[in-house]
């Protein structure tokens, strides 16, 4: 009997040992592993994400956190060859408009819109011309948004997929790229908290009083992109596809994730350890930290861009006064940035210019002899020194004195914490300045921090892109030279918010001959597109007055940071077939360059279509095995953009409970639901079923031997 109770005890010692397996690694370790179909994603370090999905205003930077795969434009340009593909727009046409002024009706440009059929934001609301009417519309209502803000005189909704957008009167056809390039929101979300209303003479106004579309952070977003929102927290947001995406197949990763990495360091850590799919980062001796561990499926290309740039705060004595912005640009040894900061990856600029290399060929001779002489690669404080000196500076025992007799005070310069290369080059930069009789301070505030400081004017010196980006000159000067937020277009206040200009240059600046301003120039440039030789010229006499001025200057030519693993996702750019620009971050302007990649990629260890293998998607998304399609009829859309055009969202929110948008309206409440989900329920959807199965069959095992113990024993 005793040997049978040591059995006993030992066969119950077991079964607890068991169970513990069983359940402990079902709660600990699931969250460390990756949903099937996964891709994780780090375009750049963030340290931790904020809370906000607000299209207009995210300190995130929207490229960053996927943004851009959840809201889609009208349509985008591919900056590689300038061509505009279709997008929720299928086509556009030039019209004849008319605008009403107090010296009577005055002819202006008009453009239709068509716009593609079978669209639905992820909540189940059609796309249709509403929805752009309701999109552009809002920013006629809150011209702090941007965009086409102040642009718009009217607009008729001529039928649901047809638009007509009249301009005000001075309006050129080249704003019909930033028609393009504008995201649509869903009325239904949106209108609830910011109705708005046109009035007879085309007029859009707020409804609500209190509110500010800019300002509200947007938790939820809601877009008709092929990814939507499943899971936020400040270290980790989580994409899934869209599985009613109106490309049909389409995307075919399931789940992009985008972890909040603090800094370089340890997302370098992260790639190099293959825990990273896609990514855009620096890293110092790629090739052997990198590519050696797994040459055949870890891949860079760091395709050259346009210049990395530093921003003088043109409103803040004594950054105003040009002598001194010059003299710090002549100061810089560039070529030690080059080869200290930037391990050789990205060359010294040869000139100030904020034009990528491949585009200086547009200057004329004399205007580049200018620019490649104000100071060679290694800078030249000798000349730097002599400029200030004739302009009433002095160097005293090392410090610089200002013509009016005040010393220059100390300044800062600043870029986004934990991006290791920028912050050692803002330290290289320091030094040089230090021999002209310049103190600044480097500071690395977290990336939102940094982002704000930048875009609100409360700064010294920053660090950053490129401001926009294109195929054509003009679009690299527009970032600095024009400001579509500040109509007339001339220097944003400190305090408030822009992307263009941020440098608060002075935009009525001209120089003799001609009387012509910065922002007017950029104008005139992009009106003139077509025309070479006028277009080359206004680029030419931008580059004198940049010259002159200083508004910002170019410190290296920037890399695009690109880094790929290939060994289940297909389908990436290479050197060989570069078709698209490829950085997880890259954008010109608001233009969401890496939607394109994402629907080339490939996943080969789930055999399309994806959604064949619902294990980690909500039942109520799909139906047999087909992607979800939602239930609409022409009179349910016809109707909801005739009531939302026309006055508020309340009219909206009763056309939901028509039969057609009642299957929409349940859909959408499953959705919602799986977007309140924790993180960690994403990451363990998968691991805590397959481990189930697998502690399962381990506990299975476990008890047949222990009875095959037990038996034996007996039949001693």
């Amino acid at each position: 009997m005793r040997k049978y109770k040591i059995v006993s005890i030992l066969v119950a010692f077991l079964m607890l040992i068991n169970i513990a397996m069983f359940i402990i690694p079902a709660t600990s370790q699931s969250t460390s592993v990756q949903p099937e179909g996964s891709m994780v994603v780090v375009p750049s370090p963030v340290g931790t994400w904020q809370d906000n999905f607000n299209p207009w205003n995210n300190p995130n930077n929207p490229a960053y956190m996927g943004e851009w795969l959840i809201y889609e434009p009208l349509a985008l340009a591919n900056p590689l060859n300038g061509e505009i593909i279709p997008w929720l727009a299928t086509n556009w046409t030039w019209t004849t408009g008319y605008v009403n002024t107090p010296s009577g009706k005055v002819q202006t440009l008009a453009l239709i819109l068509y716009l593609r059929h079978d669209v639905y934001f992820t909540d189940g609301t059609p796309f249709n011309a509403t929805a752009v009417w309701y999109t552009i519309g809002l920013e006629q209502a809150y011209p702090q948004l941007g965009q086409l803000a102040n642009d718009v005189a009217n607009m008729t909704i001529i039928n649901p997929y047809e638009l007509e957008i009249v301009f005000k009167p001075g309006q050129t056809p080249i704003i019909l790229y930033t028609v393009l390039e504008q995201w649509i929101v869903d009325p239904a979300q949106w209108g609830k908290l910011f109705p708005i209303q046109q009035l007879p003479n085309g007029t859009i106004i707020a409804l609500n009083k209190t509110g500010n579309p800019f300002t509200w952070s947007d938790p939820n977003p809601i877009g008709t992109g092929p990814y939507m929102l499943y899971s936020f927290s400040p270290q980790q947001i989580v994409l899934v596809a869209n599985p009613h995406y109106w490309m049909p197949g389409e995307p075919r990763i399931k789940y992009l994730l985008y972890p909040a990495e603090a800094s370089n360091v340890p997302a370098d850590t992260a790639l190099n350890n293959g825990q990273i799919t896609w990514a855009g980062l620096f890293e110092p001796n790629i090739q052997q930290n990198f590519v050696a561990k797994d040459p055949a499926h870890y891949h860079y290309y760091f395709a050259p861009s346009s210049p990395q740039m530093v921003l003088f705060n043109d409103m803040r004595w004594p950054l105003t006064d040009p002598v001194l912005r010059e003299a710090i640009y002549m100061a810089i040894n560039r070529t030690a940035i080059y080869y200290l900061g930037e391990y050789g990856y990205e060359p010294p600029t040869t000139t100030p210019l904020p034009l990528p290399i491949q585009m200086l060929n547009v200057l004329n001779s004399s205007v580049l002899q200018m620019a490649e002489q104000m100071a060679p690669p290694q800078g030249n404080v000798t000349a730097a020194l002599q400029l200030l000196e004739s302009h009433g500076y002095k160097l005293v025992n090392g410090q610089l004195i200002a013509p009016n007799g005040t010393a220059v005070p100390t300044m800062t310069i600043m870029a986004p914490a934990g991006w290791t290369d920028w912050d050692a080059d803002l330290s290289l930069i320091a030094q040089d300045l230090k021999q002209i009789g310049i103190t600044v301070e480097v500071q690395t505030p977290p990336f939102s921090t940094w982002y704000n400081y930048m875009q609100t004017g409360n700064y010294w010196m920053g660090m950053i892109w490129d401001l926009i980006t294109g195929p054509a000159p003009v679009f690299y000067f527009e970032g600095y030279l024009w400001n579509w937020w500040n109509s007339p277009g001339n220097v944003t206040p400190i305090g408030n918010t822009t992307y263009f200009n941020m440098e608060r240059f002075n935009l009525t600046s001209s120089l003799a001959p001609s009387s012509t301003p910065a922002n007017m120039l950029v104008y005139y440039a992009w009106g003139n597109l077509t025309n070479s030789e006028v277009e080359n010229k206004l680029i030419n006499d931008m580059a004198v007055l940049w010259l002159k001025y200083m508004p910002a200057f170019g410190v290296v030519y920037g890399a695009n940071w690109y880094e790929y693993v290939n060994n289940t996702v297909t389908g990436w750019p290479t050197p060989q077939n570069y078709y698209w620009p490829a950085p997880p971050w890259e954008s010109t302007g608001v233009t969401p360059l890496p939607v394109v990649l994402a629907l080339h990629l490939v996943n080969q260890s789930v055999p399309e279509p994806w959604w064949y293998y619902t294990s980690q998607v909500p039942s109520s998304w799909y139906t047999s095995n087909d992607p979800f399609v939602y239930q609409t009829t022409s009179t349910s859309t016809t109707t909801t953009s005739t009531t939302i055009s026309t006055s508020t969202t309340t009219t909206t929110t009763s056309t939901t409970t028509s039969t057609t948008t009642t299957t929409i309206v349940s859909t959408t409440t499953s959705v919602s639901t799986s977007v309140s989900t924790t993180t960690a329920t994403v990451t363990s959807t998968v691991s805590s079923s397959s481990n189930t199965t697998l502690y399962a069959i381990i506990a299975v095992v476990v008890i047949i031997i222990i009875i095959a113990i037990v038996l034996g024993l007996r039949r001693r």
